[in-house]
């Protein structure tokens, strides 16, 4: 009887010195690459932090008030996706240096490909546990991720989900993708074509993962931006998706409402917890309140203005007496952000704790479910997501207060042009001129312009404030009286009769200062 000829079974033969460093850190980065998808896929399906954004709350934090004042100047909505990336991509970097580690040793130790592909995966784990107790302690997480916010028993799990991804993927391009000899085996070109097809699936599925995943940040990465069009004339009210957004995160918190309630305890004679319902039931005002960026440059868009619903926090108060020896009130939100006001300042009736905007519920980014908002101060006050606030028996450092920022960011007087917009081309006749004025409580009492070194004349139309603190809307008529390039200024008078200082000053410490002015050029009917 003829048996059959047996396979030749070849020994694992060990990779090339060369390969074995460029394999590494190939496999090393792709898998980190779809490690860092998976990470961000979990964030925006079930909110659960990654270590991409720990790093960069991290870095923020780490950065000089100024140096933070700069990039919001410098690169707007851009600050924050940028730094984003460039700190995925030095995890992805990270991922192929240990790729190319975890190389050496498989060429060390040579396995079979079901072996390599578990002990890939058990690289995968060990990683997994170096970060918990390295870089995410470091990062300001904790041991084990015990000072992240929200569920630390969440975060350790994610995590855990996105390493497997990556000792999975790690262990799928050195077992299979990458075993040496395997188009020399039967049937191995067939095979190894196969192996290329799972990879080349691999990869568009991946391209399509980033295109998702840019989709969601567009939702829900956090940026300053005010959506104002150059050259046209803000309405009274902003709309929502129109309202500028600042906020410390790269990822906004998304609150489910029936885990959110707002407690007040510290130094109260009565502790309370307020659910959602709560409030809404309690007799509610609506105020049309402009709110101002601490960071809003002179002309700049971090400004706008919205009808707010809800309940004084006066109400609130009256309900658990604080104690006589409470100084200050602390403020505390969902992403971890804190604040402070003075007594005085929150048992204003003005003060108010608001869940609609525009007669919608707060959106998002704006806070939902409830937010502060404090009256002529600038936005930073105007706690998002709020869910404490603690009377304390000291002077209270809040978030941006610890990075330079005044502790009474009262409102500097303002105004801008927005139309026509810079450097517009304009024909050499009478041209409307417009744009807004603030000043907070205050009120405006009076607008004008002027071009080039020309007497300041007041404006021909302010509108009626919609509310104590609001902007206006001032329009007039510019007539040139000949053709070539001018410069148009602008300055408001508050209330008290306080005039718009010229004087130029930075955002930080207590908010930016100077007159606003924009180039035009009037040009003759018919000339080029």
């Amino acid at each position: 009887m003829i048996r059959p000829a047996q396979p030749i079974r070849r020994p694992t033969a060990p990779r090339p010195a060369g390969f074995t460093l460029r394999w590494g850190l190939l496999s090393g980065a792709v898998a980190g690459a779809l490690m860092v998808l998976a990470a961000l896929a979990i964030r925006f399906v079930w909110g659960v932090s990654s270590i991409t954004e720990l790093a960069a709350d991290w870095f923020t934090l780490a950065l000089p008030g100024r140096a933070v004042d700069w990039l919001l100047e410098t690169l707007s909505v851009s600050a924050k996706p940028l730094l984003f990336a460039g700190l995925a991509t030095a995890q992805v970097i990270a991922a192929a240096l240990a790729g190319a580690v975890y190389a050496r040793w498989a060429t060390l130790r040579p396995a079979s490909p079901l072996m390599e592909f578990l002990r890939a995966l058990a690289f995968g784990i060990a990683a997994w546990l170096v970060s918990l107790v390295t870089l995410v302690p470091a990062f300001g997480g904790g041991v084990f991720a015990a000072n992240v916010l929200g569920s630390s028993v969440t975060f350790v799990f994610s995590t855990l989900a996105s390493f497997l991804v990556y000792g999975t993927v790690l262990g799928y391009m050195f077992a299979v993708v990458g075993q040496p000899g395997a188009a020399d085996e039967a049937g191995g070109r067939r095979a190894f074509l196969k192996r290329a097809a799972v990879f080349g699936a691999l990869a568009v599925a991946g391209v399509y993962g980033v295109r998702w995943l840019f989709n969601q940040a567009g939702e829900n990465m956090s940026a300053s931006s005010a959506h104002r069009t150059l050259g046209v004339l803000s309405s009274e009210v902003t709309p929502n998706d129109q309202f500028y957004t600042v906020s410390k995160n790269f990822i906004d918190p998304d609150v489910r409402l029936s885990d959110w309630s707002l407690a007040i305890d510290g130094l109260v004679d009565k502790p309370r917890v307020f659910e959602f319902d709560e409030l809404r039931a309690m007799p509610a005002v609506e105020r049309y309140v402009t709110l101002e960026c601490i960071s809003n440059i002179v002309g700049g868009d971090l400004i706008s203005n919205a009808l707010w619903k809800g309940v004084p926090l006066k109400a609130l108060l009256d309900q658990t007496r604080i104690a006589p020896e409470a100084i200050d009130v602390s403020l505390w939100a969902e992403d971890g952000y804190s604040e402070s006001l003075s007594i005085d300042k929150l048992m204003r009736d003005e003060t108010l704790v608001v869940y609609e905007m525009n007669g919608q519920p707060l959106p998002r980014s704006h806070g939902f479910p409830v937010r502060l908002i404090v009256p002529g101060y600038f936005g930073l006050k105007s706690v998002k997501w709020l869910t404490r606030i603690e009377p304390v028996a000291i002077d209270f450092t809040g978030y941006w207060q610890g990075r330079g920022w005044t502790d009474v960011p009262i409102v500097k007087t303002m105004s801008r042009i927005d139309t026509p917009a810079p450097s517009a081309r304009v024909p050499l006749a009478p041209l409307e001129v417009g744009g807004i004025a603030f000043a907070g409580t205050r009120g405006i009492q009076s607008v004008e312009i002027r071009t080039d070194d020309t007497p300041w004349t007041p404006v021909e139309r302010i509108s009626a404030p919609l509310g104590e603190s609001t902007w206006v809307i001032w329009t007039t008529m510019l007539t040139p009286q000949e053709a070539g390039r001018v410069k148009l200024y602008v300055r408001a008078t508050d209330g008290e009769g306080n005039v718009q200082t010229e004087e130029r000053t930075a955002t930080i410490p207590t908010g930016a200062t100077g007159h606003h002015s924009i180039d035009l050029a009037f040009e003759r009917l018919g000339t080029a």
